[in-house]
């Protein structure tokens, strides 16, 4: 039975560092669905069972949580009158940013890199936007303002990626026990 409790933990622990993922734009929402669902696979009905209603539930928690986070980056741009170029490579200009933050984070151990990602993240979409507006033929002041806001929108995204995900590591843990 002591046991149980011990691999309770782990787990509990793997999905607090999946959850953490998130900070450097990997998709730690679903690793921690992948991980609940192998739980509920391989524990099946015995003490501590997730059940599929829970896997189902934080499944559509993770795609509201993706929508919001790529979806705020694109209506930020698109709110400010971006073109369609600007809002696209907003979204690659973040990706890109976000794996660069990971390797150039701020020189403070582990937290340097969770905000290093998450600023590069913000910059790149900042940079990609008002590239893609500039290269629609926007003046300097129109792109640099179409990509304050895709940093803006992709700030908010994250950060509201990151609380479905809080949402999401609750559920797998409570339906552990009820």
């Amino acid at each position: 039975m002591v046991m149980i409790y011990l691999w309770i933990v782990l787990f509990i622990l793997l999905l607090v560092v999946l959850w953490l993922t998130n900070l450097f734009g990997l998709p730690g929402n679903w690793l921690m669905i992948v991980a609940a669902g192998l739980w509920a696979w391989l524990v099946g009905e015995s003490f501590s069972e997730i059940g599929w209603l829970a896997i189902l539930t934080v499944i559509i928690l993770a795609l509201l949580g993706e929508l919001l986070e790529f979806g705020a980056s694109v209506l930020g741009t698109k709110q400010v009158g971006g073109s369609r170029r600007a809002a696209v490579l907003s979204v690659v200009g973040s990706i890109v940013g976000g794996i660069a933050g990971v390797f150039f984070g701020l020189p403070i151990p582990v937290v340097g890199w969770i905000a290093g990602s998450l600023l590069f993240a913000c910059l790149g979409a900042l940079v990609g936007a008002a590239l893609g507006e500039k290269w629609q033929g926007s003046d300097m002041n129109a792109s640099l303002k179409v990509g304050s806001a895709a940093f803006l929108g992709r700030l908010v995204g994250t950060v509201g990626k990151i609380a479905f995900g809080a949402v999401i590591l609750v559920i797998v843990v409570l339906s552990l026990f009820f």
